[in-house]
C-alpha cells in the first residue's frame, strides 16, 4: 500500500474496491460509487460520486435515495435529528461558541446514520477543538436535565423521515405514540 492511501479498519477496507471509494467523517465511514465524465474546458475528466451507503462492521446500510424518473426521491431521518436539534440547552451551547452548531450536527449524524444533516457537507471531527466523546455525553445529561427526557427515548422518533422529491420536502406520516412525544417536549416538526 502507497503511503499517501489511508489505511481503514478490515471491515471497511474490504469495501475499497475499484470503482468503489470511501469517505470517513467522524466515526463513520460512507461508501460511494465514483464514476467521471468528460467536462467541456478540463483537461481531465472530472469525477462523480454516488453516495452508495454508510459502510458498518455488519456490513453496508444502504442509502434511501432513489431516482424516480426525472425527479430525484431523497428519504431522511428527520425526526430524531429535529428534536435534538430543538431540545439542545444553550448551556450546552455556549462553552462550544460560534462551532456548536457544526458539534452538534456531527454528534447527531453520529447517533443516527440516516439523519437529514448527512446531506450538508459536515466538517471533520479533527477539525475541532473539542473531544467529539464528552460533548456527546454532556449533551445526552444537558438534555435529560432540562427536557426530563433520555436521548434513549427518542429513538421512536428516528422513523420520521423528511422526503424530498424534487424540490419539495414533505414529511412522513407521524404515529399516535410519537405524536404524544413530541407534543411532551413542547415541540412542532416543520419544514
Amino acid at each position: 500500500m502507497a503511503k499517501t492511501e489511508k489505511t481503514y479498519p478490515e471491515w471497511v477496507q474490504k469495501y475499497r474496491t475499484k470503482g468503489m471509494m470511501v469517505r470517513k467523517n467522524g466515526n463513520s465511514y460512507y461508501l460511494y460509487k465514483r464514476t467521471s465524465k468528460r467536462v467541456p474546458g478540463k483537461k481531465y475528466p472530472q469525477p462523480i460520486d454516488r453516495y452508495v451507503g454508510v459502510i458498518t462492521p455488519e456490513g453496508i446500510i444502504e442509502s434511501k435515495n432513489r431516482k424516480v424518473g426525472s425527479n430525484s426521491v431523497e428519504v431522511w431521518e428527520y425526526g430524531f435529528s429535529k428534536a435534538i436539534l430543538d431540545l439542545c440547552p444553550d448551556g450546552w451551547k455556549t462553552p462550544l461558541g460560534d462551532e456548536w452548531e457544526d458539534v452538534l450536527k456531527v454528534i447527531i449524524c453520529s447517533w443516527s446514520d440516516a439523519s437529514y444533516f448527512h446531506r450538508e457537507k459536515l466538517k471533520d471531527r479533527d477539525g475541532f477543538r473539542c473531544r467529539f466523546n464528552v460533548q456527546a455525553a454532556s449533551l445526552s445529561r444537558c438534555i435529560r436535565k432540562e427536557h426530563k427526557v433520555d436521548i434513549k427515548e427518542l429513538a421512536p422518533l428516528k422513523t420520521i423521515y423528511l422526503v424530498k422529491i424534487g424540490k419539495e420536502n414533505v414529511i412522513s406520516r407521524i404515529e399516535p405514540e410519537q405524536e404524544a412525544l413530541l407534543g411532551r417536549l413542547g415541540l412542532k416538526l416543520e419544514v
